[in-house]
């Protein structure tokens, strides 16, 4: 591995390089010619109207109507200029009220007033009464401060980017990055993103921001990060760009945002930020020989576990999109794999963060069958097999034993899911077949859920689950592998159980059990007692399930369509092609 501790020689290397002093007009040229930031696009009020004018000189009387919580206020919309086009109105209503304006829908009397028209086309004058329905309000002000501190940063980093490519940086520029790059802005953007906030007031917040132009900015600044050589790059630098993955992995955390980070994420950014230090399988992480203080040498190795943590955690959401080129591009690169062995491999066992995170893109990435070839190398499961063996606590990981039960809960949920797959098979059966029969005859649900509401986790994806539960008992070349049939049926149960006990978990809190029901999948876990072997622990696990699903909402029986169905899955077809397929072409091939 090549160790950080080479900062000193690399940078009097960087330090007479042409390509250093290459990039100085450049850089400075295009620092020049950054736009400047505008709220929204499409906005015509002119700033000088109201910063002008002081006195109130036109005024509307509003009625919010929130169709989140059906509540209705009466405000006032006072304005210091006299609008000339309904998109006036709406950039007031947004300032205001906090009410973004793609959020908006504004009638008066019977009329939807459109934003390309003008005031006058309306006949509205100052007093008339207008009503404006919305979703929910967002954190208008924190978005937009955010837009513009990427943008200032942005612009900053371009100007001084060739003096970052020389060592030792002066203490001026060290001083500058302190006051032009201080990331306590990130913080505040993600707590305005999760803190405190209905799910759809969080949504609101990211849209916004992606729609002001939040998300472009963020690329751009990530991308000249990049630029720069990190084991060189002053703790500033190192922190922005940790604080770059974090916001986009808040972003990406949010299925309404999906469409546009599919659009405009740069997956590559994330990958090199994953790949900024090599970790190499069973080699140990020592902490770097620092270039500017002594203290800083200290805290490299928690700058690297915050930057893998983060990136891993951005890249697993990405990998839960719709998007199976995603899954299929990061699974089938060995670079890749060897960089996530060495994450599970080669950081101290204190940070536990890094190993969830990781362990949460793998399993992510297992939601495609297709990576099952890639992902069931035996390193790979040798590499997850080992964090598993070492989540015990211990007093040099100082894990909880919340801690250590999750980190198992993890590596158990994605080996079996790896396990269960038709077109995979691992060798070291044996090896799991005794840590799932282990941790299966410890594991508690409701210990599992508690610490998982500790750390704000939510998923979004629930049929890779169905589909190991559901799974048909095949797979000749599997039985052949293993050597007798009875021991990959037993592998097998176990995977099932692994993958029962995961909605005993997540079907402990209220919002899962409500977007089962919405996704139309409730019904399939009401079936799963009369599917899975009868006698078995999987099946008691399941009537279990069914028993606290009862008392927690009504539950209506399945009907005979989804019974059908559930059976032709356990019995023939797996989840996928039950959902799809009608069930008498089904019924057709089995009988």
């Amino acid at each position: 591995m090549e160790s950080l501790a080479t900062q000193p020689e690399q940078s009097e290397k960087l330090q007479n390089s042409a390509t250093a002093q290459s990039v100085d007009n450049s850089a400075i040229a295009a620092a020049a010619s950054l736009p400047k930031v505008v709220p929204l696009v499409g906005s015509n009020k002119s700033v000088s109207k109201k910063s002008i004018e002081k006195k109130i000189i036109y005024s509307l009387n509003v009625t919010l109507s929130c169709t989140e919580d059906g509540s209705i206020r009466e405000r006032e919309l006072g304005l210091t200029w006299v609008p000339e086009t309904i998109a006036d109105l709406q950039d007031e209503v947004q300032d205001q009220f906090n009410i973004p304006v793609f959020d908006q829908k504004l009638t008066f009397g019977p009329t939807t007033l459109s934003s390309k028209e003008s005031i006058h086309s309306y006949s509205l004058r100052s007093g008339d009464s207008i009503t404006v329905e919305y979703t929910t309000e967002a954190d208008v002000a924190v978005m937009l401060e955010t837009v513009t501190f990427l943008q200032k940063t942005l612009t900053f980093l371009v100007s001084v980017e060739p003096q970052l490519h020389l060592f030792p940086i002066s203490r001026e520029l060290e001083a500058s990055l302190q006051t032009e790059m201080d990331v306590t802005q990130v913080d505040v953007f993600r707590k305005a993103c999760h803190s405190g906030k209905s799910p759809k007031r969080r949504i609101a917040d990211s849209v916004f921001f992606v729609k002001a132009g939040g998300l472009n900015l963020l690329q751009r600044l990530h991308s000249a990060i990049l630029r720069l050589p990190f084991k060189v790059m002053p703790l500033q630098v190192q922190l922005l760009e940790i604080g770059m993955c974090q916001m986009m992995w808040t972003l990406s955390a949010k299925t309404e945002t999906e469409a546009f980070m599919l659009e405009e994420l740069k997956l590559d950014n994330i990958v090199q930020s994953l790949f900024r230090v090599t970790l190499v399988p069973n080699a140990t992480i020592s902490p770097p020989r620092n270039p500017y203080t002594e203290w800083m040498g200290n805290i490299q190795l928690e700058v690297i576990n915050e930057l893998i943590a983060t990136s891993a955690g951005c890249l697993a959401c990405v990998a839960e999109y719709e998007s199976p080129n995603i899954q299929i591009e990061l699974a089938s690169s060995p670079k890749f794999l060897e960089q996530i062995e060495g994450a599970l491999q080669s950081l101290p066992a204190s940070f536990r963060n890094s190993y969830l995170l990781v362990m949460s893109l793998l399993t992510a990435l297992a939601y495609n069958l297709d990576t099952h070839r890639y992902l069931c190398k035996p390193h790979v499961i040798q590499s997850i097999i080992r964090t598993w063996k070492n989540a015990d606590p211990t007093p040099e990981n100082n894990a909880t034993r919340g801690e250590s039960v999750y980190l198992k809960y993890c590596s158990a949920l994605q080996i079996s899911m790896l396990c269960a797959s038709r077109h995979s098979f691992t060798t070291q059966y044996l090896q799991i077949n005794e840590l799932l029969e282990q941790f299966l005859s410890e594991a508690d649900a409701n210990e599992i859920h508690t610490y998982e509401r500790e750390l704000d986790y939510w998923l979004n994806k629930y049929i890779p689950y169905l589909r190991v539960v559901y799974m048909p008992f095949y797979a000749k070349k599997t039985v052949q592998a293993c050597g007798s049939d009875q021991r990959y049926r037993n592998l097998q149960m176990m995977c099932i159980e692994t993958h029962v006990l995961f909605f005993q978990v997540i079907l402990i809190g209220e919002r899962e059990r409500k977007r089962m029901v919405d996704q139309g999948l409730m019904d399939y876990v009401v079936c799963l007692p009369s599917v899975l072997p009868a006698g078995s622990r999987a099946q008691q696990r399941a009537k279990d399930l069914v028993t606290m699903l009862g008392k927690e909402m009504h539950l209506q029986p399945p009907s005979l369509n989804t019974m059908a169905r559930a059976r032709l899955a356990a019995t023939h077809f797996g989840f996928d092609r039950v959902l799809k397929a009608p069930v008498q072409e089904l019924l057709s091939e089995v009988y």
